[in-house]
């Protein structure tokens, strides 16, 4: 299991080829990150990047590049052709449409991502093929600082593994949402009664402040060490996370006036979240026939998935720091 950022930055100073070294040696033979699969996407009617991602299929759509008479037989038979001849780019951008429109967006952005490294040295003949089947360059794949770049799909090259496994859950997101809104108006409201700092409470509060603050220093310079990812994956990295994410969590129950019920029910929707996630990945994977399986989540997923799938029969539980 890895937690990772979302964002290294625009000149990251992080030390991938180590951090992909490490957990290639752990010899996976299958990675799954946080994407919905096609048929959770299509299963759900809205969620917080449905919009977005409707508009990307639509621009997609709106270049009538004729599509495959039989699409899953086209992503199967060109996905083994690649693996004979890779630099068939054109097939690429094929195959990369195919899965954008089937809704498998995990799979499509690690072929985008071939694409992406391959661009530089396109002649005008594959510059104008990109265009008329992809649109215009970065107008699919533009996140150059996330850990999908600069991690994940460069271990999946290191591994020659070409499917990216898809574990993600959004069916709770608008009940999340609401929850989160909740939570967040009646913490900003206690927070100002926190002000009086001769009173107990507020005294818990700000030694809470500073203990995250501190945390935070702690994973600054770790960031400029290069060793964020390692920073996240640590049970400081996991407290942190959980301090400023969450409104210090329970950490501030029985403060008065502190909104116990509203974090309550939020962090429930966070364990209904995670709780899929986990089952998502280990149905999933032995469906697969997997084995060994690296996960890949934003950090703050972390502790608990990895809690989950201690939880979970079967499941064996490795974390990054312990390899």
């Amino acid at each position: 299991m890895v937690g990772t950022s979302h964002s290294y930055g625009k000149q990251p100073v992080e030390k991938f080829d180590v951090l992909i070294d490490k957990i290639a040696a752990f010899r996976p033979d299958a990675v799954y990150g946080e994407f919905l699969s096609p048929e959770d996407y299509d299963a759900i009617k809205d969620y917080w990047n449905k919009k977005a991602m409707e508009k990307r299929f639509a621009y997609l759509n709106s270049l009538n590049y004729p599509a495959p008479a039989n699409p899953d037989r086209f992503i199967r038979q060109t996905l083994e052709r690649l693996r004979k001849h890779p630099n068939l780019h054109q097939d690429r951008m094929k195959l990369a449409r195919a899965l954008y429109l089937k809704h498998d967006v995990a799979n499509a952005r690690y072929q985008l991502y071939r694409l992406d490294k391959a661009r530089p040295n396109f002649g005008p003949e594959e510059v104008a093929a990109y265009q008329a089947i992809l649109g215009v360059p970065d107008s699919l794949y533009g996140n150059r600082s996330n850990e999908y770049h600069n991690i994940v799909f460069p271990l999946m090259d290191k591994l020659a593994i070409d499917q990216l496994g898809a574990m993600d859950s959004q069916r709770h997101d608008l009940t999340w949402q609401a929850a989160w809104d909740k939570a967040d108006a009646l913490f900003r409201t206690w927070e100002k009664t926190m002000e009086d700092t001769t009173l107990a409470d507020a005294r818990r509060y700000s030694a809470l402040i500073t203990r995250a603050k501190a945390l935070g220093k702690a994973e600054k310079e770790a960031g400029l060490a290069g060793k964020e990812t390692w920073y996240v994956n640590s049970p400081d990295g996991d407290e942190l996370l959980n301090i400023v994410n969450f409104y210090g969590a329970r950490r501030l129950f029985g403060t008065k006036g502190f909104p116990e019920q509203e974090i309550e029910a939020m962090l429930a929707q966070w364990q209904n979240r995670n709780d899929d996630m986990v089952r998502n990945t280990v149905e999933r994977a032995r469906k697969a026939g997997a084995k060994r399986v690296v996960v890949f989540a934003g950090a703050n997923h972390r502790k608990i998935m990895v809690d989950g799938f201690r939880a979970t029969p079967g499941v064996t539980v490795y974390e990054l720091n312990s390899l």
